[in-house]
């Protein structure tokens, strides 16, 4: 601008010296200018005066034109665009930064101050879900992942299973099934949707639904087979439980013993040695009082596939055949004659069939063989029966001493009775 009205100032002076040197002459000169049809007629004087005039307009159009550029305007829209876009990855940047470091108040606030900016994606959202989650803000956690489905459609599957997590690991286990099975859709075989539901159906102990996941538990091997077989035990385990379930009287029990049989009967055969099936299956029979039965299905597990645990539980039920028991557990010992749980089985057994000195020598061998706290609690009870009050109480100290278990129901003699 300044220089605009120096040049100003000297085109005037110019001219006011040109005209006082010339005088104003009469004459100020003449010129035509003819194109076609067109002319155009001036003086001299007046031309000059007119192209200093339109010089010094076109100056000052310029010179305003560069101050107030358009284009100027433009790269600087453009440079704060930039300048905003960086702001708003900066602060998503931060907040995932302070995601990692479990800074969940702040990693919320960054993440949710930027979802807005043009770069913001759907983790965005995702990461502020489970902040807030952190921070036990469930209607934040909730609002975070409707708006993240609203503006991000095609991640609807990745925003489902984040949602499904949230809900399990809020105990929320109904409506995680159902988003789970939603989901299931449209992810057949998606390892992490299956694994959340096998989590599911356990933590419901949904086992008829349980039973269903199992192929593809098998097929994407989202499980090992020691955990799968241990699943299948335990559905299989429940089946038997559901089956001995009655309302009604006797001809409820009869249909239930004979549905238990089936089953029994169709069961894998590792199934009907496993000492966890035996036992449970076992306890059901006892319970209908189907006690042979419940007798015969340990023994046919022990002759397959010995069990210490399921030695000692042949011998704390009364099955009602002691007798045949105590012969059946002295074979057992011929092959096993330093088997402490034995000899503590055939102990009670022993007392079953009321013979006392033969069960006392079964508990002292078996702690001989290997000193356990049942073992001394059944001597001391049985010696207190007999009336051998010291000995007795030193073997009761003991079973205290080790542990102190509760001991079954026995028979045991009256302090009268010294056959021994």
């Amino acid at each position: 601008m300044i220089k605009l009205y120096i040049f100003s100032l000297l085109v005037i002076v110019l001219a006011l010296l040109v005209s006082l040197y010339l005088g104003f002459p009469a004459d100020p000169g003449y010129l035509l200018i003819a194109f076609g049809s067109y002319t155009f007629e001036t003086s001299l004087f007046a031309l000059l005066i007119a192209l200093a005039l339109i010089y010094l307009l076109v100056k000052f159009l310029l010179i305003i034109f560069h101050w107030a550029n358009p284009w100027q305007l433009v790269r600087a829209g453009r440079r704060f665009n930039r300048y905003r876009k960086a702001k708003a990855r900066s602060n998503t940047i931060e907040g995932l930064l302070y995601f990692t470091r479990g800074n969940w108040n702040s990693s919320y606030r960054l993440l949710i101050s930027s979802v807005n900016d043009a770069d913001a994606s759907v983790i965005n959202y995702l990461a502020a879900a489970y902040a807030a989650y952190q921070q036990d803000d469930e209607n934040s956690w909730v609002k975070c992942l409707e708006k993240a489905e609203q503006e991000y459609p095609a991640a609807r599957s990745t925003i489902n299973s984040l949602r499904a997590q949230l809900l399990f690991k809020s105990d929320q286990l109904e409506q995680c099934v159902a988003v789970l099975q939603q989901l299931k859709t449209s992810s057949l075989n998606d390892s992490s949707l299956l694994q959340l539901l096998k989590e599911v159906y356990l933590k419901l102990e949904d086992w008829e639904q349980m039973e269903k996941l199992l192929p593809s538990l098998e097929k994407n091997k989202v499980v090992d087979d020691n955990e799968l077989e241990r699943i299948r035990i335990r559905v299989f385990m429940e089946k038997l439980y559901g089956a001995s379930n009655i309302d009604g009287g006797s001809s409820d029990a009869d249909e239930a013993i004979s549905q238990l049989a089936k089953l029994w009967k169709k069961a894998p055969a590792n199934y009907r040695k496993d000492e966890r099936v035996v036992k449970h299956y076992s306890e059901i029979l006892f319970k209908f009082d189907q006690k042979e039965a419940a007798a015969k299905s340990i023994e046919s597990a022990l002759e397959k596939s010995w069990s210490d645990s399921l030695i000692i539980h042949y011998g704390e039920l009364d099955f009602g055949s002691s007798q045949k028991q105590l012969h059946q557990a002295g074979n057992w010992l011929k092959a096993r004659p330093g088997n402490a749980k034995l000899l503590l089985t055939l102990g009670r057994l022993s007392l079953r069939s009321e013979l006392w000195g033969q069960a006392s020598e079964y508990f002292q061998a078996s702690i001989q063989a290997a000193p356990s706290a049942d073992a001394y609690g059944e001597l001391g009870r049985l010696l207190k029966s007999l009336g051998k009050t010291a000995e007795a109480e030193e073997n009761q100290q003991k079973f205290i001493a080790l542990l102190g278990a509760e001991l079954p129901e026995l028979p045991l003699p009256s302090i009268t009775d010294k056959n021994l």
